[in-house]
């Protein structure tokens, strides 16, 4: 057997990232806000005539093991913890039942329900990232590629 000559190897490149900077959370709220929040708005849901039934429908028996799930949802969205993982679009558009109405239901008690916990400086930014969310879950359902969104999301 011969030996080929072999050529020399190039060096390696080496790339070099920066950490990205540390986020700025999006509203000055603590863990235990988060987790009232979520707490009352669910409690809000489950005696809505329309939305309680539709919930419970999916939730029964697993109403503890949801909440703890929103509560992570919600602090990685408001103080960018993030410690959520999950697919909000596949679960929402999974429910069979949901009518296009709903995801204003849904924001008009998000918003009922933060305003009677905080005060406008805190609420108002809440809301405003529930209504890109609502926004978000309404174009993913029921949108189509030229449709605008409702205006109750914008």
């Amino acid at each position: 057997m011969t030996d080929s000559p072999r050529s020399p190897r190039p060096a390696p490149i080496v790339i070099q990232a920066r950490p990205a900077p540390p986020r700025k959370p999006a509203v000055d709220i603590s863990d235990d806000e988060i987790a009232r929040l979520v707490e009352q708005f669910y409690s809000d849901i489950r005696l809505h005539p329309r939305l309680g039934p539709l919930f419970e429908a999916r939730l029964a028996g697993k109403w503890d093991m949801h909440l703890d799930k929103m509560k992570r949802f919600w602090r990685s969205v408001l103080r960018h913890t993030g410690e959520y993982s999950g697919q909000p679009v596949a679960s929402h558009n999974a429910l069979p039942d949901m009518e296009e109405g709903d995801l204003k239901l849904w924001l008009d008690q998000f918003v009922i329900t933060t305003g009677r916990l905080f005060p406008p400086e805190t609420a108002d930014p809440i809301t405003t990232i529930a209504r890109r969310i609502a926004r978000s879950l309404w174009l993913a359902r029921f949108g189509t590629p030229m449709s605008a969104p409702p205006d109750w999301s914008v």
